[in-house]
């Protein structure tokens, strides 16, 4: 879904989802296709927020 929204331009969509995933489902996947949503939208806030917890 996250990809799927980072696709069609959907990048908020795409961020406000992974946030809402639990933690222990968020996986290497996920973390690529959010901050690739959020570089395709222009989220650069958002994806250094994300890029951060992360690390």
């Amino acid at each position: 879904m996250i990809n799927a929204f980072g696709l069609n331009g959907m990048g908020s969509q795409a961020a406000e989802l992974y946030r809402e995933m639990p933690n222990n489902l968020r996986d290497h996947i996920s973390q690529i296709c959010v901050l690739n949503a959020c570089s395709h939208a222009g989220l650069l806030h958002e994806a250094r927020t994300i890029f951060n917890e992360i690390s």
